[in-house]
């Protein structure tokens, strides 16, 4: 064997062990954004998503396999995902609960963005999430929080063993 093919060998045996043979790993993430809007005075929540995952989620919740997103979406498929958003995913501002209004979904490449909006509050010192979106279903969800009001901005990492998380806004 001369040199050239054992280097194209080597060369080949590296490759392969790089790209054929690494373990896929499957996770599942969501993002929620939830803003404070001076001009409305409401909060507008948008949540990131994967279709396929929610379709599964709401087929074990309602028994109904949804087709978030496509041409085959089930005619109930908002109310379904607007009662499965308000059971698992909620908000308290300066220790007090606020209502969220589905407003709808949208899709954007291979994955769902949906928009809830409170009525009007004042800017909140305080706010508490409670998101457990998806993480009855997929063991290592993480739901990735990001809270905005005004210039101030943090974020949250919330998961199945911590589906709660407080913030209080420095002004």
């Amino acid at each position: 064997m001369n040199k050239f093919t054992s280097i194209s060998l080597a060369l080949l045996l590296l490759l392969t062990l790089c790209t054929g043979f690494t373990l896929v790993h499957e996770f599942y993430v969501s993002l929620a954004e939830i803003r404070y809007n001076p001009e409305s005075e409401c909060m507008e929540v948008s949540l990131r998503i994967f279709p396929d995952d929610m379709d599964r989620a709401l087929e074990e919740h309602y028994g109904i396999f949804t087709s978030l997103v496509t041409e085959m979406e089930h005619d109930s498929a908002d109310s379904l995902l607007e009662s499965y958003l308000h059971q698992l995913f909620q908000i308290e501002l300066d220790g007090q609960g606020i209502p969220l209004t589905y407003l709808g979904k949208e899709a954007e490449a291979d994955v769902m963005w949906c928009y809830l909006e409170s009525e009007p509050v004042k800017s909140p010192m305080e706010i508490v999430v409670n998101n457990s979106i998806l993480t009855e279903i997929f063991e290592g969800q993480v739901n990735i929080t990001q809270v905005y009001v005004g210039k101030w901005n943090r974020g949250l990492l919330l998961k199945r063993e911590q589906t709660r998380g407080h913030l209080f806004i420095g002004k």
